[in-house]
């Protein structure tokens, strides 16, 4: 099976992300901590949420062993204005690594 591995590395924020994997809230991540999801072999999405704010989606196209790792992180820019605003829906990060 596939595996998708969601990382949170230690940050100023003390509130549990919201992991979702194709729409569906699959964990709460704590600062520090690490998840991993089995899934079918195939496409799906991700995102972190925090509150209104989210990270932009990260599509995977996963075949039937493989292991993708995520990191998502609240920094600092997730504060000011127009991410808490103008764009909550890429106020948070989620990148590959």
């Amino acid at each position: 099976m596939p595996t998708i591995v969601v990382h949170r590395p230690f940050d100023a924020v003390i509130a549990r992300l919201k992991i979702k994997v194709d729409g569906h809230v699959t964990a709460r991540l704590k600062r520090g901590a690490s998840q991993r999801f089995e899934v079918e072999p195939g496409r799906h999405v991700v995102r972190v949420h925090l509150g209104l704010q989210a990270s932009s989606p990260v599509e995977l196209d996963l075949d039937g062993t493989e292991t993708v790792t995520l990191e998502a992180a609240v920094y600092e820019r997730a504060w000011r204005f127009t991410e808490t605003f103008l764009r909550p829906g890429s106020a948070l990060d989620l990148r590959v690594v």
